[in-house]
């Protein structure tokens, strides 16, 4: 049964009435993979035991935790996951599954923007990854930090692939001399260099304010994976994308300019975002989101609004469904909303037909993060894995019916 609500919406000079109507739909069945800490912020997704599955790692701010969950496989992935805390580090914001020096077995790099304001490395140090008791052994990891990024507020890491033969990873800050600034490995290759930080290259690509996502995405199908980015203080506020340079080479990484193209929500309070080169989904504070498509080769976009549940209006995340479907997460703990629900589903749009939400998680005054879209129980649908911080509902998955 479907309740009604009603907004106006200027359309050139016309005021014209449409009808939202919010569905009553069966909430998700929700599984927790770990409540035991406070502040989980972010999943990220990675095979390390190469057992074709999906692990998670998981930085839990307020606890200075950084945490490794081994996936059960479908027939128990609804119950809590085999973990281990890789590391103890003050207020991580985010921690991604990256092979930083090239051995073959993932590492995680955790960003850090409270006290401690660093760049992290845990380093995977088991002798066969495949042994799950390896894996969640605390003894077999270790921890180094890049020296020279001290000091920013950093936010988010990202693997870029490969650069001149070089590894390398994207990462972003906030605040005062925020930046997006590129780390690419010493050019010898050899996992005991990668392993000195010292000797990585550091780049700095472009000022920033406060950025929230990161995306590597091949936008002007060049063979080179670009940068997509949302950054949401500031002047240049805006979602936009950084061009790989051709034939980048030690002789001119330096010197090489990524030309910025802007993608949609200039001057805006820009959120979490998904995009591949066609599409870009851009989560916004307020009271819609944005959906642009590109016009030509990610330079030129027509851009939408996506109209929120009526009410909510600090949107965090967002993420679709190959069959249409748009998934939304929200900070419903801040403001006037904390009665509402902060995890939500859209339906495909239909010609001519209104679009309308459902409820996948009713409860209320919750702060939801960053999502991944996955089939975690084998059944052919894809789940909705995330994290929620308020009412420390932790790392959490959301079973599609």
């Amino acid at each position: 049964m479907a309740r009604l609500l009603l907004f106006w919406t200027p359309l050139a000079s016309l005021s014209l009435l449409f009808v939202l109507p919010v569905m009553a739909a069966e909430p998700w069945q929700r599984h927790c993979l770990d409540d035991s800490f406070r502040g989980a912020d972010g999943v990220r997704l990675g095979d390390f035991n190469g057992d074709g599955l999906p692990d998670v790692t998981t930085g839990w701010e307020e606890s200075g935790l950084v945490r490794l969950y081994v996936n059960p496989g479908p027939d128990q992935a609804d119950r809590p996951w085999p973990a281990v805390t890789i590391a103890k580090a003050a207020s991580p914001e985010d921690a991604v599954p990256i092979d930083v020096d090239g051995d073959g077995r993932l590492d995680v790099v955790s960003c850090h923007e409270g006290g401690r304001r660093q760049v992290l490395v845990h380093w995977n140090n088991t002798k066969d990854t495949r042994h799950e008791t390896e894996l969640l052994d605390r003894n077999r990891w270790s921890t180094a930090a890049f020296d020279a990024l001290d000091g920013q507020r950093w936010m988010f890491a990202m693997p870029l692939g490969k650069i001149d033969g070089r590894t390398a990873i994207v990462v972003a800050s906030k605040d005062a001399k925020a930046s997006i600034t590129l780390l690419l490995s010493p050019s010898d290759a050899q996992a005991a260099t990668a392993r000195d930080l010292s000797a990585w290259q550091v780049i700095r690509l472009r000022d920033a304010g406060w950025v929230m996502s990161l995306r590597a995405v091949d936008m002007d199908r060049d063979g080179r994976l670009d940068i997509v980015f949302s950054d949401r203080k500031g002047s240049q506020s805006r979602a936009g994308w950084l061009k790989q340079p051709a034939e980048l080479s030690q002789l001119n990484l330096t010197t090489s300019v990524w030309t910025e193209f802007p993608i949609a929500g200039q001057g805006r309070e820009v959120m979490f975002l998904t995009a591949n080169r066609q599409r870009c989904l851009i989560a916004l504070r307020g009271e819609a989101s944005l959906d642009a498509t590109a016009t030509e080769l990610g330079e030129d976009w027509r851009v939408d609004s996506i109209t929120h549940p009526s009410g909510i209006v600090n949107g965090k995340a967002i993420e679709a469904f190959p069959d249409g479907r748009v998934v939304m997460t929200f900070n419903t703990a801040a403001g006037q909303q904390k009665s509402a629900p902060g995890i939500w589903i859209r339906d495909a749009v239909t010609a001519g037909q209104p679009a309308s939400w459902s409820v996948i998680d009713p409860t209320a005054a919750v702060k939801f993060d960053r999502m991944e879209l996955v089939d975690l129980n084998g059944d052919g649908k894809l789940d909705v894995m995330t994290c929620e911080e308020r009412q420390n509902l932790g790392v959490v998955w959301y079973q599609q019916p």
